[in-house]
């Protein structure tokens, strides 16, 4: 694809079940021992009730009723002889939500994708959060079709069923912020991050959560995971805007890499070469983590910032999430 390497909510429900007339079997029953006696047919007469559903029948609206929120479809009454599929759904869905800022006193939303046939009670997710970028909010990695590869991977067994958590970056913590107290850094980590965990059945364990961001939203990837390895065992930033970042040496990921500090074990950068000074920025961060011996992947591919390129590394980020995962 042009790329090197380097290193809602539907509810199915089951068909009514018919109220069986007495009567019919009553007949039916001394039809048949008429039958044993002196070999009369046991067919019901013609007098008898039908208890098919007639055309009118089948077509009525059903009654209304109010169904607890579900995602599991209802079992089939028919009986099969091909195995019937732990999941048949074929897509995830989306669900709104909102968690209180504890920095701006306001509610702030995010989107969630929830995976085929979530829940699964027996079992906790694994989690990618997904930051946007600038002037992008929370819609953004939808709006790239993100949603629509991650349920591909799962349909092809790529990826197990997972969360992912997209958030908006509110202003002014997104563009005026570069991390610690204060800024949004310690808005995702002391609000965004329990408020999910405690609503959702995530696992919370650093090797199942993984934080990606697109440009500035992959500079404050990189920031977080950098800083909070033992929250984030993989980051993945997609041309992010080191070129243009003025943080604080604290903050600063070209800083924090060459630091001696433990990183998260999965690292993926992405940058295009229609992008030069984002990719050159990239490329150093990638010097410095060679120097430091540190395990990354880093892909470059023919787009540039914008929905083209971002979406050309797509089946790379997906393939070294599994890795990651399956690792």
């Amino acid at each position: 694809m042009g790329k090197d390497r380097h290193n809602t909510m539907q509810v199915d429900n089951a068909d009514p079940v018919l109220p069986i007339d007495r009567r019919w079997l009553k007949r039916t029953f001394l039809g048949c021992l008429i039958l044993v006696l002196g070999s009369v047919s046991c067919r019901p007469d013609a007098g008898s009730t039908d208890v098919s559903p007639t055309t009118e029948e089948t077509n009525a609206p059903a009654a209304t009723r109010t169904l607890p929120p579900t995602r599991t479809p209802a079992p089939s009454l028919t009986p099969t002889l091909s195995p019937i599929p732990a999941c048949p759904e074929p897509q995830g869905h989306l669900e709104q939500g909102e968690y209180t800022s504890s920095l701006l006193r306001e509610q702030v939303p995010y989107l969630i994708y929830l995976p085929p046939c979530y829940p699964d009670e027996s079992r906790r997710y694994p989690v990618l959060y997904l930051l946007h970028g600038f002037p992008f909010d929370e819609t953004h990695w939808y709006d790239l079709g993100f949603t629509a590869w991650v349920d591909r991977a799962i349909a092809t067994d790529l990826l197990p069923g997972i969360l992912m958590v997209m958030p908006r970056v509110p202003e002014p913590l997104f563009t005026s912020s570069d991390g610690g107290p204060g800024s949004y850094e310690a808005e995702f980590i002391d609000d965004l991050l329990p408020a999910i965990e405690q609503n959702y059945p995530v696992d919370s364990r650093p090797q199942a959560r993984a934080l990606a961001g697109v440009s500035r939203g992959g500079v404050w990837a990189l920031e977080i995971a950098f800083r909070h390895p033992d929250v984030f065992d993989s980051v993945m930033a997609l041309s992010p805007a080191l070129n243009v970042n003025y943080a604080r040496p604290a903050y600063d990921p070209l800083l924090l890499a060459g630091d001696d500090r433990r990183l998260p074990s999965a690292i993926f950068l992405s940058a295009g070469k229609g992008e030069p000074s984002f990719r050159q920025a990239t490329e150093k961060l990638v010097s410095l983590l060679e120097q430091q011996g540190i395990p990354h992947t880093y892909i470059t591919s023919q787009g540039g910032h914008d929905r083209e390129g971002w979406i050309l590394v797509f089946d790379d980020m997906l393939d070294f999430l599994a890795d990651t995962w399956q690792n």
